[in-house]
């Protein structure tokens, strides 16, 4: 143990390992980069999917939501109750 300390305390080794890891970090960096780029993703949303999303006093959509209707509805939330965002 007392051998890997005196290694590792040695200023010319930190330089060295320091540049190691700087190039591991900047090839697994690349490596992530081309896998994203040329993998498609595994679980990709299937076109007309239904997807409810609940957004209080608003409407939130996901996707394209060209041509679709939003049926908005009270749900019990700050809206229904007359308080809304009023100042005291």
């Amino acid at each position: 143990m007392n051998s890997l300390w005196r290694f590792l305390m040695r200023p010319k080794n930190q330089a060295t390992l320091s540049w190691i890891g700087g190039g591991l970090v900047v090839l697994a960096t690349g490596v992530w980069a081309v896998v994203v780029f040329l993998l498609p993703p595994s679980s990709a949303p299937k076109p007309g999917g239904h997807a409810s999303v609940n957004a209080y006093q608003g409407v939130a959509g996901v996707g394209d939501v060209s041509g679709n209707t939003f049926t908005i509805t009270n749900s019990g939330g700050p809206a229904a109750s007359g308080r809304g965002n009023q100042v005291p």
